[in-house]
């Protein structure tokens, strides 16, 4: 279903289905496709620019979508295990439904950006930028968050167990009761039922 690419392609309006994606030395650009079933495992994804595309039910597990720019982008029902999106910018984008566990996030600047259902356990979140975010009934157990202010981010539907954060970080954060009990053990505070 690929075809051979040339340097400085771009492909509008194509649908893609049950194929591999081809690892490519070229810049490549999609516009406005839809890639189902799509293997994109372990492929090096920082010259290839998608926009306005639908990713459903596709295989990213250890890709590189490093150092990329992404608007305007839709991913459900995929597998992004390991997935590399380092000091990228990600923009009027959603990720629905999906496996991001051991994902890095670290330098990443996110605009009006949405997780909805997905798990995002042991990955990284350093030096990030967020603005508009939303993690609507995530698993964020043992993720690591430095120097990333959750300020004004709601983290209350989210599992957020065993997450690492520092105190500066977790100030201005949206949590439950529950949560917020498990966030002041970060505090060192100890508490005890009264008499």
């Amino acid at each position: 279903m690929f075809k051979d690419f040339v340097d400085d392609e771009t492909f509008y309006d194509k649908e893609y289905s049950n194929d591999k994606f081809p690892n490519s030395p070229y810049y490549l650009s999609f516009r406005n496709c839809t890639f189902i079933n799509i293997d994109f495992s372990n492929s090096d994804l920082e010259r290839i620019d998608f926009m306005a595309c639908k990713f459903k039910s596709c295989d990213f597990r250890n890709a590189n979508f490093s150092n990329n720019g992404i608007k305007d982008l839709t991913f459900t029902n995929c597998n992004l295990l390991g997935i590399d999106f380092s000091s990228s910018t990600l923009i009027d984008s959603t990720i629905n439904d999906s496996n991001l566990d051991y994902s890095n996030f670290s330098l990443v600047k996110f605009n009006n950006f949405k997780f909805n259902n997905c798990s995002l356990n042991y990955s990284s979140f350093n030096e990030v930028k967020f603005k508009k975010i939303e993690f609507n009934h995530c698993k964020l157990c043992n993720v690591e968050v430095l120097h990333t202010s959750l300020n004004k981010i709601k983290l209350n539907t989210c599992d957020i167990t065993g997450i690492k954060v520092s105190l500066d970080d977790l100030k201005g954060i949206i949590v439950n009761m529950n949560q917020a009990l498990d966030l002041s053990l970060l505090l060192g505070i100890k508490i005890e039922e009264s008499d």
